[in-house]
Order: C-alpha cells, then structure tokens, then sequence
C-alpha cells in the first residue's frame, strides 16, 4: 500500500473511537520519536564524515585519546585518595582499639573497664577498692572515648562530682540533704560531644563495713537538655552507691 493510502488511524496509532486529546497525544508522541530518530541520524552523519576522512579521523582518535588518558588519570587520583582515607580511617580505629586494649588491662574491672559485682566495702575492712574521685573519673571517661560500651563507678553517696575528659561528661549528684541536695534521688549524668550517650544502669547502694548490697534498681537514662539522666531513689542510706553502666 503506498504510503498515502496507508490509514491515518494507524500511522497515529489511534482508534476510530479516539476523541481529540487523544489525537493529539498519539500526533506528539509521533513527533517526538521522529526527532529523536533525526538527531541519531544526524550524529551518525557526522560520525560517517569524521571516520571516513583518514585526516579527520587521526585528529579525533588522537582527542579521543587525550581525553581517555585524563578520564584514567582522574580515576587513578580517586582510588589513591579513597585508598589514602581508607588507610588512615584504619590506623585511626587501630590506635584506638590499641588504646582501648590498653586502658582496659591497666584499669581492669576495678578501675571501671566492664561491670563489676564485686566486695565494695572500705578498703580499711578488706575491700578491693576506694570511692571514685576526679581522677578515676576521667580514665572511665577516656575508656567511653576509645569505645568501651560497659564500665561500672563507685561513689562515695555524699559527694558532688563533675568531670570532663576527651568529649565526654559524667556528673553526679548526692541526695544528701546536708549537701544541699532533695533528700530523695541520687542523679547520675553521662553525655558526649555528638549529643548521644544513652544508657542503662544497674544501682546499688553498698555498706561500707560488710558490703552488703541493698535496693538493686535497672534504671534507663531518659534525654536531659543536651545529656542523659538517671535518678536513684535512696532507701538504705549507705554509704557508697555503685552503677553498673552499658551505654547504648
């Protein structure tokens, strides 16, 4: 059939039903396949006319070439830098694992590495170790730093204490009326530079001459400004209050 007899229906693709916004998407989806198939044909003229001149087309393998040698060096550069940051992201987890290994076989569970359930009395009636103070604090605090998830601190249930060290914070607060404080709750704040530091705690209040371990409590941190809190309502009185800490 020639091409002027062929149906106009069919070279639109269209049924004898269509109404006319049917006509006309039918007549630009035409349109618009047909200058998709002029411009290839138009790029695969010029290609013909580069390629078919020998002059023309050593000058564009020679561009073309140019061009492929940048493209590879620029990915070479990208590898080697992704590499050079893969490198130095490793040894930074590695110094600070090795620090973390370190603190961890220095301070032991004692010091505050892992949880500890041990005899907390006095020291002067057989116990292993003294109340927490600054110092101690600050290694703990340099254990979360390097990644430690579990530590434990043993306060002394009259002091006041805030300490700061390597992007972190505790602070703890008495419940003892004579130190200013409600009567009622111990609080305990933990927080870090990125605003995180939510955590569980197992409380306890301990005798210091038998240690005797009295109002157990599973406490979890709720949001505090920029930190988070705990409190630990005081029943037995004694004199050490011990955390055993997962941050999560």
């Amino acid at each position: 059939m020639a091409e002027s007899k062929k149906c106009f229906y069919e070279i639109l693709g269209i049924s004898q039903e269509a109404e006319e916004d049917e006509i006309q998407a039918a007549f630009e989806a035409s349109k618009q396949a047909f200058e998709v198939s002029n411009r290839v044909f138009e790029a695969s003229k010029t290609a013909f006319e580069v390629l078919n001149d020998p002059k023309k087309r050593g000058a564009y393998d020679r561009q073309k070439a140019k061009e492929n040698e940048k493209e590879l060096k620029l990915k070479i550069q990208k590898l080697e830098k992704e590499l050079e940051n893969k490198k130095s992201q490793e040894k930074e987890e590695d110094d600070k694992s090795n620090e973390l290994e370190k603190l961890r076989m220095e301070m032991g569970e004692i010091g505050g590495a892992g949880h500890f359930w041990g005899d907390d009395k006095e020291t002067c009636v057989g116990g292993v170790r003294d109340w927490m103070g600054a110092e101690e604090l600050k290694k703990v605090l340099r254990l979360l730093a390097a990644g430690q998830k579990k530590v434990n601190l043993k306060f002394r249930s009259r002091d006041n204490l805030e300490v700061a060290e390597a992007g972190w914070t505790i602070q703890f607060k008495t419940t003892w009326k004579g130190f200013g404080e409600d009567g009622k709750y111990f609080y305990l704040w933990i927080s870090n530079k990125e605003g995180g530091a939510k955590f569980k705690a197992t409380a306890e209040e301990i005798h210091p001459w038998t240690g005797e371990e009295k109002n157990q409590r599973e406490l979890q941190s709720e949001k505090d400004g920029t930190r988070q809190r705990i409190k630990y309502e005081i029943v037995a009185c004694y004199w050490f209050v011990r955390f055993n800490i997962t941050i999560l």
